[in-house]
């Protein structure tokens, strides 16, 4: 039940162990549509974290990861909006996010990752949220403020997180470990009411031994802000997750397996690089972020360099007609090859690389202008100008 993704015979070696969590049909909260009420703490039910949460399944399931999968968990409680748009939803195998049920995967995901070290685990949680502390959070489940104390259907990321530190149970357990948490942290008027509400414990963690963990954990947003999702589309960050695992690398490096092909390395610090460029590109107004033993894991290595989405401007826009722009790659090779642009200004996505800017223009001084090589990856800051006024014929 939830073990959607079952290779433990099947991979011999290191593997990845995954539970996915995503709740948007909140037992007792109304309607998303609905106004919210100091009963619901003032929140409603979504339309957005399990539909994300299954994407981030799917992305998972079809790529290829540093290790191969050995496990994944899945817990939905979708919304009858998310069922109309993805009818996946109700054949994926998925059981219902409620705290039993996690308490039950839960275990059993570090059961599985309790014996080899050089195994990685990955926790994703799509939902609401409550600010507890500055590197913690409250996530509710599906049957949040059903009977008992008023968190008691809830769970905490850092007894999730200290649990899964090494410990005398559990001495060989997965050393990589990402966390992925999707939801608001904010504290509630009704939060307040209570004196020290407390999160029952799911692991109960010992006190560890030397922890050498790598352990990343990315919250959507940061303190006290609103999570970003979307009614009826996956959540902005789910989306700029699945992005950045496709093409977050930004240095090639010699191949482990011992491959002739460099290889290029996606790791905590190059995602962290890359949701923070997609919320800026979307104007989100907030950051992600990363807490945690963070150290520099790798959770995946690109054949190849990624794509890189890039803003080229030349200054000034009126160079005469004709004006012919070109971007060259490291060989000479126009991209794309195509005819050259007559714009000044214009987006484009390249392979990260080395590129130069040429224009030719018949109001410079010598033409045609060639730019100096810019090693281009997506630590660029764009757009990338070039100023021809000194360039130019009085």
């Amino acid at each position: 039940m939830a073990l959607v993704i079952d290779n433990r015979g099947a991979v011999a070696g290191a593997g990845v162990h995954v539970l996915i969590v995503g709740v948007s049909e909140y037992l007792n909260l109304p309607e998303a549509g609905d106004p919210p009420a100091d009963a619901g703490w003032f929140l409603n039910k979504l339309t957005s974290p399990a539909l994300s949460a299954f994407k981030v399944h799917e992305f998972l399931r079809q790529e290829t990861l540093r290790l191969p999968l050995k496990t994944v968990r899945l817990l939905l409680s979708p919304s009858p909006t998310e069922f109309a748009i993805e009818p996946l939803l109700a054949t994926v195998g998925a059981s219902r996010a409620n705290r039993a049920a996690f308490e039950t995967m839960a275990r059993d995901w570090r059961d599985d990752a309790k014996n080899n070290p050089a195994d990685m685990t990955i926790l994703y949680f799509a939902g609401h949220g409550l600010q507890r502390g500055s590197d913690d959070g409250v996530l509710l489940l599906e049957d949040f403020l059903s009977a008992g104390p008023p968190l008691a259907k809830c769970f905490e990321i850092g007894d999730i997180k200290d649990g899964m530190a090494p410990s005398p149970t559990y001495p060989n357990i997965a050393l990589t470990q990402f966390y992925f948490v999707d939801a608001c942290l904010t504290r509630q008027d009704t939060q307040k009411k209570f004196v020290n509400p407390q999160v029952p414990d799911v692991f109960g963690a010992e006190l560890n031994i030397v922890d050498r963990r790598e352990a990343p954990v990315m919250f959507s947003t940061v303190d006290g802000a609103i999570a970003l999702g979307r009614g009826g589309q996956p959540s902005h960050f789910s989306e700029a997750l699945i992005l950045a695992l496709q093409r977050a690398a930004e240095d090639p490096e010699d191949d482990p397996a011992g491959g002739a092909a460099a290889v290029w390395p996606i790791t905590s610090l190059t995602l962290k690089t890359a949701l923070d460029l997609y919320y800026a590109k979307h104007k989100l107004g907030t950051k992600v972020q990363l807490g945690g033993v963070i150290g520099l894991p790798v959770i995946r290595y690109l054949p190849g360099p990624p794509d890189v989405d890039i803003s080229v401007e030349v200054r000034p826009d009126a160079l005469g007609n004709p004006c012919n722009v070109w971007v060259y790659d490291n060989r000479g090779t126009g991209v794309p090859p195509c005819t050259p642009t007559t714009q000044t200004k214009f987006d484009m996505t390249v392979k990260a690389g080395i590129y130069s800017v040429q224009v030719d223009s018949g109001r410079l001084h010598n033409p045609p202008y060639r730019s100096d090589p810019k090693y281009i990856t997506q630590r660029g800051t764009w757009p990338w100008v070039h100023n021809l006024v000194p360039h130019l014929k009085p």
